[in-house]
C-alpha cells in the first residue's frame, strides 16, 4: 500500500488466470462447467498480454468460452 491507503501494483506478490469454459451439459442438462487455472503468472503481464493468450487458449480448447478471471494476490 502507498502511503494514501491506496492498493499499487508493487503490492502484488502473485498472480493467477483461470479460464472457464462450457464443456457441454449432464443428463440433467445443467451446465458442465471446466476451469484452467494458470499460477504463477508474471507479475508484469499487461491486461492485453492476458487477453491474447485467453483468446488462444480458448481456440484449442474444446468448450464454450464463459469467463475469464485474473487474481492479483497482495499483502495488505
Amino acid at each position: 500500500m502507498n502511503g494514501s491507503g491506496e492498493l499499487n501494483m508493487q503490492d502484488i506478490y502473485d498472480r493467477k488466470l483461470s479460464i472457464y469454459l462450457i464443456d457441454g451439459q449432464d443428463e440433467d442438462g445443467k451446465d458442465i462447467t471446466k476451469t484452467k487455472t494458470f499460477s504463477n503468472v508474471r507479475l508484469d503481464t499487461t491486461d492485453e498480454e492476458l487477453s491474447n493468450f485467453r483468446d488462444k487458449y480458448v481456440e484449442l480448447a474444446s468448450g464454450t468460452h464463459i469467463k475469464t478471471l485474473v487474481a492479483d494476490y497482495r499483502m495488505v
